[in-house]
């Protein structure tokens, strides 16, 4: 079954409500006060089968300027527009602004209504008819058609059916891909089920038992039931008015103008790249910096305009734009916005989210164009090369890109594949990283491993956490992704943890000469080494090379390092642990001062080889003796 949401447009007191319940015999009025002042405060809603094969659901909108927030909140997400104008007063203020919104929320088919027929004569309905037409000239419903009814006499309501028909023939049903998004439009509880939440499903599908985030309070819940136009489903997709039963969460944790999404598949955000058409006349032009109302979905918030390529936009100029939020909003690439003046209440414009998570672009710069036409008229797959492009070294992350592109995870899967094939980006992990930033951060291994060599001539090699440290800071997928290719490339050695490069580390007759002196004097010096200063008199280089010659001996397993700066020949290490291990098979467990009598060893280099061995595993400390592990 085809399914469409219509929403209605117009002057309060136009007879909105009231053709509503002629068409559908639902009266939208729910309110104590819409029903006792006759006027529309809060949205409504109806539906009905206009045809077997035809469900239609209908979104009643408040007329009243200073409603103007819920107008747009049910404008969003609407497949046509019946523009309702009275015949005893014609078209009207509001008349002119709820239509404005409905072009700038990209609204193109409808139907004008003239209502109150049986009020006036037929030469007022024509004057009227004419008066519209006259009105929507240039506009996308100049060429909408026009029909006169009465909601109390039931003149031509089947006509108007029948037009309904016809608009919903050349309407395109909504995906059930994408993201799943629900603004709230109406919170309340029911005694025995809690907390319920309606609104129109804009993208995406849901099943009965999953769990949804609130954004943008990040509170969890589960969706214990949905209903469809009053009726128990399993799932609800895009294009439907749906009420979800949300279990674990209370009333207050919900506030109308939230977001109901699958966790983690939406970011905040407090800056957003948009294009903005101004409205022509009588709108003044405005300036940069200027602060505004945002209306987006069921949100309204204010927001400073960034005007990137000029100091002011003038009425009917389409322009690239930031805008800086208050407060975070969740909004996704391509949402459509309206904009009111922070203090008139007026409609000033409008435009269509393109980029969620922008950079803060340099105004006036020459760049901007190249961004703008791939953010507004780019294909996916240049849009995604973009984000990734954007997020540097450290990449765009493959959910952030769902959100940032709008696209569902396989949609993304697919795009990336592109991507990889056509040698725009590398997945690491899953993280894809620009192929220029791949190739540019292999680069960088490459010569800081080169600079760390000429800085440290004697060093075997860079510790790789390291050498991550002193690097763009990036997921450390790719980093060893990175790391790999140049080992690939035999341009890089990785030995253990230490990196170096290709030619480095081989020793040249000089370092090969003072490791030697280095040897030989640890050597003799059995159990009892000579300090980091005294070795360096011995070898006949600074403290700074001996230590470095100690540690390239230390990596190769020429000495052991003990202490600090504490350093025995191999050869004495092995003698240590045969002495222990043989100490303990006889004796089973041994003391320091044991230790100290079977090697002659002084406290200075008792102790640390005692936990030398603990640390080695080989013996394991009980009070203050020591006995073999295992």
């Amino acid at each position: 079954m085809k399914r469409i949401i219509v929403g209605t447009a117009g002057h309060i007191d136009h007879g909105k409500t009231t053709l509503i319940r002629a068409l559908t015999g639902i009266d939208c009025d729910r309110l104590k006060e819409e029903k006792e002042r006759g006027i529309t405060t809060e949205l409504g809603f109806a539906h009905w089968h206009l045809d077997d094969d035809l469900l239609v659901g209908i979104v009643d909108v408040p007329g009243h300027e200073r409603f103007v927030r819920h107008m747009v909140a049910g404008a969003w997400g609407i497949d046509t527009v019946l523009l309702v104008v009275a015949a005893d007063e014609g078209v009207m203020p509001q008349t002119r602004e709820h239509l404005d919104i409905c072009e700038m929320l990209g609204l193109t088919k409808g139907i004008v209504v003239i209502t109150k027929k049986d009020l006036v004569d037929e030469d007022m309905v024509e004057l009227v008819e004419e008066d519209i037409r006259d009105f929507l000239k240039g506009r996308p419903l100049e060429d909408a058609p026009v029909v006169a009814v009465s909601a109390t006499t039931g003149e031509n309501l089947d006509l108007l059916k029948g037009m309904l028909r016809d608009v919903s023939t050349r309407i395109e049903e909504k995906s059930r891909g994408g993201i799943f998004r629900l603004p709230i439009d109406r919170v309340f509880t029911l005694r025995g089920l809690g907390t319920i939440v309606t609104g129109t499903c804009i993208s995406g599908s849901l099943s009965v038992g999953e769990e949804v985030e609130l954004f943008p309070f990040g509170r969890k819940a589960r969706v214990r039931s949905i209903q469809a136009y009053h009726e128990d489903v399993k799932e609800a997709s895009a294009g439907q008015r749906i009420a979800l039963n949300l279990q674990g969460l209370d009333r207050q944790d919900v506030e109308r103008g939230s977001m109901v999404a699958r966790p983690d598949t939406l970011l905040l955000t407090s800056r957003i790249d948009a294009s903005l058409r101004l409205l022509k006349l009588p709108i003044k032009p405005i300036r940069h910096d200027s602060i505004l109302r945002f209306h987006i979905a069921t949100t309204q918030e204010e927001a400073r305009l960034v005007l990137l390529e000029s100091d002011q936009i003038e009425p009917g100029q389409e322009l690239f734009v930031q805008f800086v939020f208050k407060k975070p909003v969740v909004v996704l690439p391509g949402d459509r916005f309206i904009l009111r003046g922070s203090y008139a209440i007026q409609t000033v414009g409008g435009g269509r989210v393109l980029d969620i998570m922008p950079a803060r672009h340099k105004r006036k710069s020459g760049d901007l164009g190249g961004i703008y036409r791939v953010l507004s008229e780019g294909t996916d797959l240049e849009k995604a090369g973009y984000h990734v492009l954007k997020g540097g070294f450290q990449g765009v992350r493959q959910q952030s890109l769902s959100v940032l592109t709008g696209k569902d995870m396989p949609s993304i899967e697919r795009i990336g594949e592109v991507l990889q094939k056509e040698a725009v980006a590398t997945l690491v992990g899953r993280t894809y990283l620009h192929k220029d930033y791949f190739d540019v951060y292999q680069e960088k291994i490459i010569a800081f491993v080169g600079e760390y060599h000429r800085a440290n001539p004697l060093k075997i090699g860079i510790p790789k956490e390291e050498l991550r440290s002193r690097l763009p800071a990036t997921d450390v997928q790719v980093f060893q992704a990175a790391l790999d290719e140049c080992v690939t490339s035999g341009l890089i050695i990785v030995e253990k943890d230490r990196v170096r490069s290709r030619d480095h580390g081989q020793g040249t007759s000089q370092t090969d000469e003072f490791e030697k002196r280095v040897l030989e004097a640890l050597l003799s010096a059995g159990f009892t080494p000579p300090g980091l200063k005294d070795l360096a008199g011995i070898v006949g280089v600074t403290e700074k090379n001996t230590r470095e010659l100690l540690e390239r001996l230390a990596f190769r397993g020429g000495v052991v390092k003990v202490g600090q700066d504490m350093y025995f020949h191999r050869d004495m290490i092995e003698e240590v642990k045969e002495k222990a291990t043989n100490y303990l098979r006889n004796h089973q467990e041994m003391g320091p001062s044991d230790f100290k009598s079977e090697l002659n060893l002084s406290r200075k280099f008792l102790i640390p080889l005692l936990e030398y061995l603990d640390q080695i595993k080989l013996t394991i400390r009980k009070g203050d003796k020591r006995v073999l592990r295992g």
